[in-house]
């Protein structure tokens, strides 16, 4: 069975026959934004080497400084392989995609022109911020009654301005007015983090807010870690689909960017990362010397990503009831189905409207 590799070790990365070989490096990787960088390899790869067979390779993530050649490149785009990199911080940096396999041109024209149309893009980016307050109230409904005083009064003052959120996005006329309340809904949320960590997690890990670049304490590293391996996997379930990653509706399709795997993310993080944030630090899993401060930031450990990285893969593998289907569906799956949702609706958005996944418990 296929399934995702994630390369921590430094070295270099090539075809060996008809399969994949890793030849690590001993020595110490150096920071991507080092001065006196020159390009080259932090350390020669002479260290050992590690064969693995490329048939049970799904997609590769590649956290640690890997060299590649055009070899590995052929090689990966005939086996249908994506590659994620990732820099020294542990920041989602770039994909590799082979050639496009699956491939529609009036699919393409549907997504542009549902993008075109003011009416049909309000349509669907409204349906992935109400899936993902739908499922931010979930998680807040599963730790609701594991709190008491003060805090189950925060959470229940918490659902009430939810409520008028969700009654908010009906009255939303224009992208920006949407993208405003899907912050406030966000905001709010993230205030009742520190009640849903415990008083022990929220002093060794304080959270007054979001911030992202660069991500200033432990909580918003992250945040920001699970949320780009949230965006990957989305992405790579786009990859498999014939949609174009580009064309978005909740965020704005930009320059560098796949802004679609944005927009399905939206629907899945609370599920996804934000509860395995919660059980990495209360199961004490995951502690502050798994965080490292540099130039004004704050970043996972190589130890940290690895464990993330675990967890993460262990989430996707995990299986749920689907309501409809009636049947056990991994979370990865999930995601690929939320794809093939969004291509029946492009294709006939009246007879097969969009709407995101909702999680019941």
């Amino acid at each position: 069975m296929k399934r995702p590799h994630y390369l921590f070790s430094s070295g270099r990365l090539r075809r060996q026959h008809n399969t994949l070989c890793l030849e690590r490096t001993t020595g110490e990787r150096l920071p991507d934004d080092d001065p006196d960088d020159q390009g080259l390899p932090s350390a020669e790869a002479d260290g050992a080497r590690t064969p693995f067979p490329v048939e049970a390779v799904d997609s590769l993530y590649l956290f640690g400084e890997i060299d590649i050649n055009s070899k590995l490149v052929t090689f990966l785009g005939q086996q249908g392989i994506p590659t994620f990199f990732y820099d020294y911080y542990g920041n989602y940096t770039a994909t590799l995609f082979p050639r496009e396999g699956q491939l529609s041109g009036r699919l393409r024209v549907d997504q542009a022109r549902h993008y075109l149309s003011a009416k049909r893009r309000l349509v669907l980016a409204r349906a992935f911020v109400e899936a993902a307050l739908f499922n931010i109230e979930r998680v807040i409904k599963y730790y609701q009654p594991r709190l008491a005083g003060q805090e189950q009064t925060a959470v229940q003052d918490t659902l009430l301005e939810l409520k008028k959120d969700r009654e908010a996005l009906p009255m939303a006329i224009d992208i920006p007015t949407l993208m405003a309340v899907e912050g406030r809904i966000r905001d709010r949320y993230y205030r009742l983090w520190p009640h849903f960590l415990g008083p022990e997690v929220a002093i060794r890990f304080p959270f007054n807010k979001r911030e992202r670049r660069p991500p200033s304490n432990e909580l918003n590293a992250l945040i920001s870690f699970g949320n780009s391996l949230c965006y990957s996997t989305v992405l790579r379930q786009i990859y498999r689909t014939a949609l174009d990653p580009t064309i978005a509706y909740l965020h704005e399709p930009g320059d560098r960017r796949f802004s679609l795997a944005l927009d399905l993310a939206e629907v899945f993080k609370p599920l996804l990362v934000d509860r395995m944030i919660f059980r990495l630090l209360k199961t004490g899993e995951l502690n502050p010397r798994h965080f490292e401060k540099y130039l004004g930031g704050c970043y996972l450990t190589e130890a940290g990503r690895k464990i993330v990285v675990g967890n993460w893969d262990e989430r996707l593998s995990q299986t749920v009831q689907h309501r409809t289907m009636n049947k056990k569906v991994s979370y990865e799956r999930l995601i690929r189905h939320e794809c093939y949702k969004l291509v029946r609706h492009l294709c006939d958005p009246v007879g097969d409207p969009y709407q995101g996944f909702h999680m019941w418990w």
